[in-house]
């Protein structure tokens, strides 16, 4: 080994090395930012080929579009969906009202003859990823159509929003509505407690500048083989660190217990009591219950430990449930396509369009409907509907 120094001082490290024919040659070592660059060129060189085979084998990414919907801070909720906001969730179109729900309807004041249905719930309900007119609460106003007098369903659902939330929002805008019939929709992740103290969320962290932050790791969500690969480590990871979600939602599913889960369920208890007493300014209670994605997916009869705790909490409130676990059993035995892909929590078109056809025949099975030819049920002066069944 030597150095060689060129005319303008600069020094090369040489190796010698010996020819076939015995005579010493020369090999230059590459610098190392040369190996760098060529390592980074065969990892972008594998990536692509990998992403052109999972465009033959995998389901397509998520594409999102920007903004998503826009949130504003709430006193009472937290937060609340942006009212009159023109945003998207995923790539579909998300626009609210001058209520801040998601219908480019506004609803009118006064009712009419019309027969009114107001959905609650969180992203389940609001229709995540899919449009407007395929979320559930506009596939029931379509199957109603034609079965009763003029029908409306209101979609109030809330993103990420608890039952607690969801009775807020019934107890602020719901004489807005005037509701008839209220569904309020239950999902496993209501089983968390309410905050001792309603902190509004900060200015920054809603709206514009909180989708800002978020749109650039969005664009990983656009990578098939990333998104395999992350839901391969997620079910990998939490097989080996359960993290504090994950453990929860199989406690709940197995019917397990916890100081915390008891005073999760506590606070619902007291969330349905309330939506019970709300009954007085004459609509009629239904909780629904949505199953947990698991339940669904089972090939073997799946624990119902938290439908038979709810469905006790609500009969001790004296409010109806409906359990949409049998009849979405069922449609995914027939076709798996009701969730989502990547996603495999929030539902299809399909998925909503099974809901909504549960809901229907629940509706119109019990006679909570009043068919086109009864006259539309009127409030007396204590604020109770007559001309149709209040029973719980």
């Amino acid at each position: 080994m030597m150095d060689r120094v060129d005319v303008s001082g600069r020094t090369d490290r040489v190796e010698l090395s010996k020819s076939s024919s015995g005579a010493p040659s020369r090999v230059r070592r590459l610098p190392k930012y040369w190996i760098g660059i060529v390592v980074v060129i065969e990892l972008l060189v594998l990536f692509a080929a990998a992403e052109f085979m999972a465009s033959f084998l995998l389901p397509p990414a998520q594409h999102y579009i920007n903004p998503q919907m826009l949130m504003e801070p709430d006193a009472r909720r937290i937060y609340f969906h942006r009212p009159n906001q023109r945003a998207f969730t995923i790539d579909k179109p998300f626009n609210t009202n001058s209520l801040g729900f998601r219908d480019g309807r506004e609803v009118p004041v006064e009712k009419g003859g019309e027969f009114r249905i107001l959905a609650l719930g969180d992203s389940l309900t609001v229709g995540l990823g899919v449009g407007e007119e395929d979320a559930y609460p506009r596939q029931l106003e379509s199957l109603l159509h034609g079965t009763a007098r003029p029908i409306r369903v209101v979609n109030g659902a809330v993103t990420c929003y608890a039952t607690w939330q969801e009775v807020e929002v019934l107890k602020e805008k719901g004489a807005l509505v005037h509701p008839d019939i209220v569904l309020l929709a239950f999902y496993w992740n209501d089983l968390y407690p309410k905050p001792d103290t309603v902190v509004p969320i900060a200015q920054e962290k809603s709206g514009e500048q909180q989708d800002a932050t978020q749109k650039y790791l969005r664009l990983f969500k656009a990578s098939r083989t990333l998104l395999f690969l992350r839901e391969r480590w997620a079910a990998l990871s939490n097989q080996i660190w359960p993290s504090v979600d994950w453990s929860h939602r199989e406690m709940i599913y197995n019917g397990g217990t916890s100081p915390y889960l008891e005073q999760a369920y506590n606070d619902v208890r007291r969330s349905v009591e309330e939506f019970a007493s709300l009954r007085r300014e004459g609509f009629l209670p239904v909780l629904v219950i949505l199953p947990i994605p698991m339940q669904v997916q089972s090939s073997d009869a799946p624990s119902t430990a938290m439908q038979q705790r709810i469905e006790a909490i609500a009969k001790q409130s004296g409010v109806r449930t409906l359990d949409l676990l049998p009849a979405m059993r069922q449609a995914y035995a027939e076709n798996p396509d009701m969730y989502i892909a990547w996603d495999y929590e929030h539902l299809t078109p399909r998925g909503h369009r099974v809901v909504a056809a549960a809901l229907h025949q629940y509706l119109m099975g019990e006679k909570l409907i009043a068919p086109a030819t009864e006259e539309p049920a009127v409030r007396n002066t204590s604020g109770s509907l007559r001309g149709r069944d209040k029973s719980a």
